[in-house]
């Protein structure tokens, strides 16, 4: 039997190596010497960041960016319906509130402002489906039905629920959503939601694929929430000042403010914090204010002319202006 011939793995330590493997070796010695010198002349990830460093207002405006897109993108080709304004429409992803959402308008003021806003919305949706109905659960009985007709839905679509207490409340909103037989549910939620109530609406609204119209006190402002969409709503001026006016007066003529403040707070996949002034019209009709009213100037002038034509108005107001200026 002839004897195996030893290859280069098996020669003892210290015997020298053949000339092709010692080859071998030279050139793989060579390769990594070259990787490593071309790693090394990069320049590292971490001196590019430090080289420009992010002021504190640019750091938290791309953080904000990014939680805003951090929940899932819906599907662009999703129906969607106004929230009763162009200029706010443009605020949200797609351009409309999607169906099987919540979506809260929360008031800085015991008034009508937000839930005339609800409404229009509400009267949007009606338009977009026109073969279902709206339910309205009224849970406090201030509900007048005429404001919502002259902010465009129509009476015969209404279903207005008037529950006892708030668990009743909770269980009409809860199946009216997931029923999925309605066009919308709009309420007013004067009560205090958890998160065990808050995600059970929401989970209505998406079997059901029925919006959610909710109008919230102040308070529910900075509290967690399972609403997509949350607009912020105060008064800017009133349209008359000679005597308050009781809601069910106020909601009469769709109109509780002249000039309303609208602020989104809170939108899935967009950016909140933007801010428009909005007005309805004697139509019912909702309308962008520009920043800097006329109106508001030909008032005063108004005012001051008709001042100044009366001789003695005219002394008056030189006499406050005289005592003002020596004190």
């Amino acid at each position: 039997m002839e004897p195996r011939s030893q290859s280069a793995t098996d020669a003892p330590i210290g015997t020298a190596l053949p000339e092709t493997a010692a080859k071998k070796a030279t050139a793989a010695a060579n390769l990594a010497k070259k990787v490593s010198v071309g790693k090394a002349s990069e320049p590292a990830p971490a001196a590019n960041l430090l080289s420009a460093p992010l002021s504190q207002a640019e750091v938290l405006r791309s953080l904000r960016a990014k939680v805003g897109c951090v929940s899932t993108a819906r599907n662009a080709a999703e129906p969607t319906f106004s929230t009763g304004c162009s200029a706010m429409d443009v605020w949200l992803p797609h351009n409309g509130l999607h169906p099987g959402t919540l979506t809260e308008w929360v008031a800085a003021h015991e008034s009508a402002a937000a839930e005339s806003l609800s409404l229009r919305a509400a009267a949007c949706r009606l338009d977009a489906v026109t073969s279902r109905p709206l339910v309205i659960v009224d849970c406090e009985g201030t509900f007048y039905p005429p404001a919502a007709v002259a902010l465009g839905v129509p009476a015969q679509r209404m279903i207005l629920l008037r529950p006892r207490g708030s668990d009743d409340a909770l269980w009409a909103i809860d199946q009216a959503l997931r029923s999925g037989a309605v066009a919308a549910v709009l309420a007013r939620l004067p009560m205090r939601l958890d998160d065990r109530d808050g995600r059970r609406l929401q989970l209505a609204a998406e079997t059901g694929n029925t919006p959610g119209l909710f109008i919230r006190n102040f308070q529910a402002r900075h509290l967690p929430s399972f609403a997509e969409t949350q607009f912020y709503v105060a008064e800017r001026k009133r349209l008359q000042t000679p005597e308050r006016l009781s809601p069910r007066h106020r909601l009469s003529s769709g109109r509780d403010s002249e000039v309303i403040s609208v602020t989104l707070d809170r939108v899935r996949g967009g950016q909140a914090g933007k801010q428009l002034d909005v007005r309805f019209d004697d139509s019912g009709v909702l309308h962008p204010v520009p920043s800097s009213d006329p109106q508001r100037h030909e008032t005063a002038a108004k005012r001051l002319a008709s001042q100044l034509a009366n001789p003695a108005a005219a002394k008056r107001v030189a006499a406050r202006r005289t005592s003002r200026t020596a004190s």
